[in-house]
């Protein structure tokens, strides 16, 4: 896994600085945001921008105060922008993996898996914004001891609810997008 976040933490430090200026603390701290488990250490964020840098990626910015901020270069922009073709082709990858490996196993869930990857390609920054909150209730569940019949019908009936909460604002969202698109009227 960490050969992964290596390979990847480039192109995620790239996402976030075309986002805004960061610091490199700022960098660590969002990743460990964004994705709910993993901060990358010093070690491994200062030796990458620098190496960043080098390959005129990034720039270091001074702002008010003294502070130093990265700020990505139209290079970095270039980059990132080839890496999504990298991109379209892991996760096709990865989702061929998962059918197959759903298949030999039949493990069926990693179908449903693989079918989020598609939508997963999309890039929609709601999902991104929500992701973690999905995995800090996904680390919950987890760190649920055996529960007890009466206590695992209380869990059930919350995320039934929750899917049920979930479903009405899908509901909502299709409403408003068709009450916004309203076919155009023709007279003869």
């Amino acid at each position: 896994m960490n050969e992964i976040r290596r390979g990847h933490l480039k192109f995620y430090v790239l996402r976030l600085l075309a986002e805004e200026r960061r610091t490199g603390y700022g960098l660590m701290k969002a990743i460990k945001n964004e994705t709910g488990f993993w901060k990358p250490s010093a070690g491994s964020i200062y030796p990458l921008l620098a190496s960043m840098r080098e390959h005129k990626l990034i720039v270091e910015v001074d702002e008010a105060g003294g502070c130093t901020r990265w700020q990505i270069t139209d290079e970095g922009r270039a980059a990132y922008d080839e890496a999504a073709d990298s991109k379209r082709a892991l996760f096709d990858s990865m989702r061929r993996s998962l059918v197959v490996f759903s298949k030999v196993f039949d493990v069926a869930p990693l179908e449903s898996m693989a079918a989020r990857l598609d939508r997963w390609q999309e890039g929609r920054e709601d999902f991104r914004r929500l992701g973690p909150l999905f995995m800090d209730l996904h680390d919950t569940l987890w760190a649920l001891p055996p529960l007890s019949a009466q206590q695992e019908a209380k869990g059930a009936a919350i995320l039934k609810d929750a899917a049920a909460a979930l479903e009405r604002l899908s509901k909502e969202g299709a409403q408003s997008s068709n009450a916004n698109h309203r076919p155009e009227m023709r007279y003869s």
